[in-house]
């Protein structure tokens, strides 16, 4: 994300976040069957070895092709008179600390968490559910969580293209703050997962899956935007790992808890609806803390980091 950023003035970054996210998304959806068969055909050990011959091979591709945007921090051969001035406002800018303390960072981390929980709740545990719930079988489970992630895709998708076009005329139309919204979203999100977790019929439940359960998504993207906006160039790269990596904990730690409540239910089906209400909640604390406290423009103000406006030379989002 910190190297995606050297190539996008700010107001520009929502829509290539989202598009990366998409990335991901895409490759759950189309990982979701394959794996499924590999792990029929072959055995699950074969599956780890696709996935990290792909690994292997998009490696080769980055050391091949990948490169610094003309925005990036410390980049060679970049002018010297603009190069002085960055050096310059991130050696003055906030402290670390400052920053990291911030209500839009707190809520950003928090937001994450929930959104990598939910995300990793669905591809553990809605296969299964499906399987021995609902009856399904592994391939039919397996295409469901595909659509799920397409959901998630076409969400992110959405999101950004509608922040691009809201930032084009903010200045005529007042709109909701990005903090704001994504944390209502979240809140839609968790009242789906509510919903699946305890409606009867089947058709009632599903629908939540491939629709209003994905926009949780949206966080992942709104939160590393609104981080990236109030921390200087030059310790980007520090905040948006450690934002990261203390929110993909939520994709470690539900499985595991969320499969003691499992366990620990007197049938599946009671643990499966405990399960998936502990997440809307877990979604709905998150999302209301998104709504209040992820503020980007006013903490960077609050913080003295100036907006990165200059459009990069020859990158221009039509």
């Amino acid at each position: 994300m910190h190297h995606l950023y050297g190539w996008f003035p700010q107001r520009d970054r929502t829509l290539p976040t989202a598009v990366l996210m998409v990335g991901a998304a895409a490759g759950v959806a189309v990982a979701a069957p394959v794996l499924s068969a590999v792990i029929a055909w072959w055995g699950w050990r074969w599956s780890f070895g696709l996935v990290g011959l792909a690994g292997i091979g998009w490696a080769a591709v980055w050391v091949r092709r990948g490169g610094q945007g003309p925005l990036a921090p410390g980049l060679p051969g970049r002018d010297a008179e603009a190069e002085a001035v960055t050096v310059a406002a991130d050696t003055a800018g906030p402290a670390l600390r400052r920053i990291l303390r911030s209500p839009t960072v707190l809520a950003a981390v928090l937001g994450c968490f929930a959104a990598y929980w939910h995300m990793s709740s669905q591809l553990t545990w809605v296969p299964d559910y499906l399987r021995t719930d609902l009856g399904w079988n592994g391939t039919l489970a397996g295409a469901a969580v595909a659509a799920g992630a397409l959901a998630n895709g076409a969400v992110l998708l959405g999101h950004g293209l509608w922040e691009r076009r809201s930032a084009r005329r903010t200045e005529r139309v007042p709109r909701l703050p990005s903090g704001a919204g994504a944390g209502l979203l979240m809140l839609v999100a968790a009242g789906a997962v509510a919903v699946f977790a305890v409606a009867e019929p089947l058709w009632a439940r599903l629908p939540m899956l491939v629709g209003p359960m994905a926009l949780s998504a949206v966080m992942m993207t709104v939160a590393q935007t609104a981080c990236g906006r109030i921390v200087p160039a030059g310790r980007r790269g520090p905040v948006l790992g450690l934002v990261v990596g203390v929110a993909s904990l939520g994709g470690v730690l539900s499985p595991v808890l969320l499969g003691r409540v499992i366990d620990a239910a007197p049938t599946a089906a009671a643990g499966y609806e405990r399960a998936w209400l502990l997440t809307a909640a877990l979604l709905a604390v998150s999302g209301a803390c998104a709504a209040v406290f992820l503020r980007p423009e006013r903490d960077a103000r609050r913080l003295g980091v100036a907006a990165d406006t200059a459009p990069a030379p020859g990158v221009h989002i039509a």
